[in-house]
């Protein structure tokens, strides 16, 4: 009888351990301090702003939310790769997103259009390009690997017969463009240019 009544004690003992472990978390105090707009990153609270700005075309605004190209009148879509080099400090990672979104699902006249822009962009924003990649919301691995189709895609269009040469050019320009930035910048850039590397046929 005395057995049981030890038994019976030592297992509410450890039932009430668990619960205070449950309920006294180390993190409890810290998160009921947090609100939810400290929670988000800054990256995200950009886009937040940028997507609630009612000066941005609703139609980017659904290529964002819907992560993929929504066909309309030609223009209209060739905006979207003009708005990448917009000089609009505040909304530019939102319109990189769109872009690089709208490449699912584009073709024809838009794809190549969309190449040539990628390729721009990578040349000259090469900081920006793996900056966004590093941290930024929404771009997945998904999304490199359109990069690296459309910039392939303007490559062997550009420089026929001479592709090689051209992504070893690429190759020391972006390098070069980035050799004084951070190691993760690098480690974007690298990844990048592999995929470009296995795409090309």
């Amino acid at each position: 009888m005395l057995v049981l009544f030890v038994l019976i004690l030592t297992c509410c003992h450890q039932t009430t351990t668990k619960e205070n472990q449950k309920t006294n978390s180390p993190y409890d105090s810290i998160s009921s301090h947090i609100s939810p707009e400290e929670i988000v990153s800054p990256y995200q609270k950009e886009l937040n702003i940028a997507f609630a700005n009612p000066d941005i075309d609703v139609y980017y605004k659904d290529i964002y939310e819907q992560e993929k190209l929504i066909s309309t009148d030609d223009i209209k879509m060739l905006s979207i790769t003009d708005s990448l080099f917009s000089n609009d400090p505040e909304n530019d990672l939102f319109y990189f997103i769109v872009f690089t979104k709208s490449m699912n699902g584009s073709d024809g006249f838009y794809s190549e259009a969309v190449g040539l822009a990628a390729f721009e962009f990578i040349t000259n924003n090469t900081n920006e390009f793996a900056d966004y990649f590093n941290i930024a919301p929404k771009l997945t691995g998904r999304d490199m690997d359109n990069w690296a189709t459309y910039i392939c895609g303007e490559i062997q269009i550009s420089n026929e017969n001479h592709e090689a040469d051209a992504i070893k050019e690429l190759e020391n320009k972006l390098l070069d463009n980035i050799k004084d930035s951070r190691k993760e910048y690098e480690n974007v850039i690298k990844r990048l240019l592999e995929k470009i590397k296995s795409t090309m046929p």
